[in-house]
Parts: structure tokens; C-alpha cells; sequence
């Protein structure tokens, strides 16, 4: 396991941050597919929800170093999450790089294994900060529990309290110290029934592909017990027995022979354990007794312990088993070195294979690039041709468009030519007209006139009925009227002559008479209407009830306003 270079600074300030209280945790992935390479994924400061929702994928291994305020002082919890979908190498290795993580960041008080979001909670971890060994967390169903046997404690090393034994017959003596602290409490194992003195004292643990032992690989019988002043019967003392997996196994046994203190010791064999039954009186130092060796049968017949006391034999025996380490060492170091020139030999194909990856994949990008230089000039030759069309279809209609407004130029101008000649022609006509209606009008005038002046005052001549409207006033009146001289007088009725509604001297104050058509459109619709203008700037429009009494009683107003 090893950290990215890139990686490795961010990863200690993170560590750093969390240590001074800037950061509560920080979360570790593996950057790549090997599953070697640990790097920093996140961290933050809003506690244990928002480690857990960092965690993107729930069947991939996480390592997350947390901090907990416990009390006053802060407690350090490394939490590895190992779903149970991971497969037991994997998860070996990810236990393994977590007690390496665990060396780097040197605050951690405990680690906590879970393998379910659900199991990492506070609770959990208040639990698991007091325990200092490694804490795994495993789901049962819907609940979980506690497992503190999922890491073996080390095996105690040798100290004042270890026993020093001489001899089958003499009694071992133990030096006393203070008890160790921390210390799990110890089962008390109780002696089987009919045991031998070997069958007691080793506790060999059965190899898988062991049998079932024969006939002759029964343990060996008793030795015989020393008579006289080596004789010594103490009374069963307790003692407490650590646990197999701890490394060392006390038993405790009530048998006065004080043979059963004794070393049995194989040179091989990774299972075979040493039992050591301390008694708990002191006795005194003893002289060296004679010993005993005895026929051994079956399984015990194959140890050669002839010279097991022998120096000589122990020293080649250390020496064999020193060769033996060192063998295993070099093994260990050339798997080890052909382990890391498999891993090179992966990476030089890796890094192969991604030259000329990346070498096809140059190439591809350059003939797409050839492709589409080869497209895009096409294209735009198209679209060049395309605009050239277009270009000459516009000017096409253009032409077209001027050659039709022009016609429709022409046309409107020749239309606009006859019209203009129509209307002079009409214009023509009317003006002709006009005169015409002038002419008549003042021939009509001149013979009222002329009929005024031969009939006299004669009353049919000069009165009449006539309907008036003065100014701009919105009422007509309908009046009898009557020429008196020069004065025009209206009556209301011909039959009250006595009565005058007024009365007016024409002479010097009329500027003349016109029709509708000179400036009073408005009396078009009217038949036999005209109109009087007075030099004041009075208007009176007035109509008969036919055209004699019209012209009768404009032939009057001529000659008396003297026009």
C-alpha cells in the first residue's frame, strides 16, 4: 500500500486540520482498480452524517479517520468500511493497509470495522473508544453487536514472572511481579477426567488433515515418581489461563505429583503450544533430580528428546531454526521481489498498452480531422454554390420585379394620364355648364326684371312665400314676404299684413347672390335654394317652392339692391 505523491500533502493537511480542530474527519478511497493506491476522497467538519453521505458507493472499501468529542478530551476513532459483498482478499488487504493508515496517523485510539452504513453511529463509537483493541462491528439481521475477538491480542513477552524449570522432578519457582495492566480475565479450564500427564500439559491444537489418533499414538504413560527427599506434594493452587489465540495457555490442575511441571517442546510445528502450570507458594531452590525418558509410541515415537538438554543440541537446533527463518526470509523476499517485477511487468504492459491506445487513438483523431477538413470543404463548396444560386435566382426576381413594377408604372401612368384627361374633359364640361347655368340664371334674373318693371306693384309680382335661414342658425322659418320699394318686409301670414316681423332696406347692403354650387355645398340636396350675402358678412340661405318663385324673387332682390 502506498500513497500518491500528488496526493500524500493533501492527505497530512487533512490529517493535520482534523488534529487541530479544523476538520472532524476525512475519508480515504482507493484512487485506482488495483487496490493498492490509497488516496484522500473528502473531508469536512459537519460530523458523523456527512462522513456517511460521502461515502458514493456502498460495495467499495473506506477507510475514515474520525474525531469525537468524549468528555473534555477528543477521541480518535480509524474506521474501515468493508461491505460484505468484498471478497475475502480484498478484505484482508484493506485490513492490512488499515493498520498501515493506522501507523501515519498516530491519533487514532482504536479502529471500528463495520460493513453496513447503518452500524456507523455515535453509540457505536462511544462504545468502541474506551476498548483500545480493534473493534469489529458485524450486522446480525436487523441488529448488530460488538465483536472484540476479531484481532488476537499479542503474545506476552517473557518477564520476572516466567517460570524457570530444571527438571521433571523439581518443582518450578516464579518470580513475583506486579500484575500486568489491562489484562483480560482468564477462564478457568478444568481437567479432564482420566487425562495423562502429557494429555494435560500439551495442548496441541488438530491439524485439518489429521486423523483420528490409533491405537498407538495414545499419549505415553506417567514417568514414575521420585521417592524420598525429591518427593514433594503441594496443594492445587488457581491460576488463570489466557486465551489460545493470545499465545500462552495456563492450565490449572490439582495433582500432587510435582512432575507435571515440565517443559515438552517440538523443534517444528507452528500449532504445537507450551502449557506452564506456575504454583503460586515459593519453594526452595532443589538439587537436580536423575531424569527419566520413556518409550514413546505412535505420533510421540517420531521426536527424537534424547538431546533436547543438551546444549550442544539446542545450539544446533537454534541454529537450524535460525537457517530456517533466514530461508524463509529469502523466500518471502524473492516472492516479494518477483511480486513487485510482476507489478512492474504490469505497469511497462499497462503503460504499452496505453502508448498505443493513445497512438490509435491519435491516429483515428487524425483522420477524423482529415475527414472533416475533407467534409468541410465540400460542405462549403456546396454552400458556395448553393449562395451562387441563390445569388442569381434573387437577381432573377429582382429583374422580374423591376420589369413588373415598370409595366405596373407604365400602366398606372397611362391610367393616371386618361384620368387626368377625363377630368379635365369633365372639368371642361362643368365650367361649360356652369357658364350655361350662369347665362340662364341671370337670363331668368333679367326677365323677373323686365316682368317687375311692366306689371308695376301688382302684388302677384312682388310677394310670395319663401322659407329663410339666417347665419348659422339650425331653424328654418317659413315667411310670407313682400317687395315695398327697395324694402323687403315678411310677414307671418298673408292675411296679417298689419303685423311686420321685420323689415329690411336692400339698397347698399347686399354683395350679392349666389348658388349651392359657389361655396354652399351643403344646399345641393335642397331644390330651389340660393343664397343672400350681405356686405356685413351675413349669410342667409333661403329656398321657393319651385324654380319661378326662385328666379321670381331673385329678380326682385336684384333690382332692389340695385346689383
Amino acid at each position: 500500500m502506498s500513497l500518491p505523491k500528488s496526493n500524500s500533502a493533501a492527505l497530512t493537511a487533512a490529517y493535520e486540520s482534523v488534529i487541530n480542530n479544523e476538520f472532524n474527519w476525512l475519508l480515504l478511497h482507493y484512487a485506482n482498480d488495483n487496490y493498492e493506491d490509497l488516496a484522500l476522497y473528502s473531508h469536512g467538519m459537519d460530523g458523523l452524517e456527512e462522513l456517511k453521505t460521502k461515502i458514493y458507493d456502498v460495495d467499495e472499501v473506506f477507510i475514515a479517520f474520525y474525531r469525537v468529542e468524549v468528555d473534555v478530551d477528543p477521541g480518535y476513532v480509524l474506521i474501515n468500511y468493508i461491505p460484505t459483498s468484498v471478497s475475502g482478499v480484498r478484505r484482508a488487504r484493506a485490513l492490512v493497509h488499515s493498520r498501515r493508515v493506522g501507523i501515519l496517523f498516530k491519533k487514532n485510539q482504536v479502529t471500528l470495522t463495520v460493513d453496513n452504513l447503518s452500524q456507523l453511529t455515535l453509540d457505536t463509537i462511544h462504545k468502541a473508544l474506551p476498548r483500545p483493541e480493534e473493534i469489529e462491528v458485524k450486522g446480525m439481521g436487523r441488529s448488530f453487536s460488538a465483536d472484540v475477538s476479531s484481532k488476537p491480542l499479542p503474545i506476552p513477552k517473557a518477564n520476572d514472572t516466567d517460570v524457570v524449570q530444571h527438571s521433571f522432578s523439581e518443582p518450578s519457582v516464579p518470580r513475583a511481579s506486579p500484575p500486568r495492566k489491562n489484562s483480560p480475565p482468564i477462564a478457568r479450564s478444568p481437567p479432564k477426567a482420566g487425562s495423562s500427564l502429557f494429555s494435560n500439559l500439551l495442548r496441541r491444537k488438530k491439524k485439518p488433515n489429521e486423523t483420528v489418533e490409533g491405537p498407538h499414538d495414545a499419549p505415553p504413560p506417567i514417568p514414575p515418581k521420585d521417592e524420598g527427599k525429591h518427593a514433594h506434594v503441594h496443594p492445587s493452587q488457581p491460576s488463570r489461563t489466557s486465551d489460545v489465540t493470545k499465545g500462552l495457555i495456563s492450565i490449572e490442575r490439582e495433582h500432587p505429583n510435582i512432575s507435571e511441571f515440565a517443559v515438552i517442546s517440538h523443534g517444528h510445528g507452528t500449532n504445537d503450544i507450551v502449557v506452564i502450570e506456575p504454583p503460586h507458594t515459593q519453594f526452595p531452590q532443589r538439587k537436580p533430580a536423575q531424569l527419566y525418558s520413556l518409550p514413546l509410541h505412535g505420533k510421540w515415537a517420531s521426536h527424537d528428546t534424547s538431546g533436547f538438554f543438551d546444549p550442544a543440541e539446542r545450539a544446533r537446533r537454534r541454529l537450524e531454526a535460525q537457517k530456517q527463518r533466514e530461508k524463509e526470509e529469502h523466500d518471502a523476499l524473492r516472492a516479494e521481489e518477483a511480486r513487485q517485477a510482476l507489478l512492474k511487468r504490469q505497469k511497462e504492459d499497462f503503460l504499452r498498452q496505453e502508448e498505443e491506445e493513445e497512438l490509435e487513438r491519435r491516429r483515428s483523431i487524425e483522420a477524423e480531422v482529415r475527414r472533416g477538413k475533407a467534409e468541410r470543404r465540400k460542405k462549403e463548396r456546396m454552400e458556395k454554390e448553393e449562395d451562387e444560386r441563390i445569388r442569381k435566382e434573387l437577381e432573377e426576381k429582382k429583374r422580374l420585379d423591376r420589369q413588373r413594377r415598370l409595366e405596373e408604372h407604365q400602366r398606372l401612368e397611362s391610367w393616371r394620364t386618361e384620368q387626368a384627361r377625363v377630368k379635365e374633359e369633365a372639368a371642361q364640361r362643368a365650367e361649360a355648364m356652369k357658364k350655361r347655368e350662369e347665362e340662364e340664371r341671370k337670363k331668368k334674373i333679367l326677365l323677373a326684371e323686365k316682368k317687375l318693371t311692366k306689371n308695376g306693384k301688382a302684388e302677384e309680382v312682388t310677394a310670395g312665400w319663401v322659407t329663410i335661414q339666417r347665419g348659422d342658425a339650425n331653424l328654418w322659418k317659413r315667411m310670407f314676404y313682400k317687395f315695398i320699394g327697395n324694402a323687403l318686409v315678411f310677414y307671418r301670414h298673408p292675411n296679417e299684413t298689419h303685423v311686420v316681423l321685420e323689415k329690411v332696406d336692400l339698397p347698399g347692403i347686399v354683395r350679392g347672390l349666389k348658388e349651392w354650387r359657389e361655396g354652399y355645398e351643403a344646399l345641393e340636396a335642397i331644390p330651389f335654394s340660393f343664397v343672400i350675402e350681405f356686405k356685413d358678412g351675413g349669410v342667409w340661405s333661403l329656398y321657393s317652392d319651385s324654380e319661378e318663385e326662385k328666379f321670381q324673387m331673385l329678380g326682385l332682390l336684384h333690382h332692389a339692391a340695385g346689383l
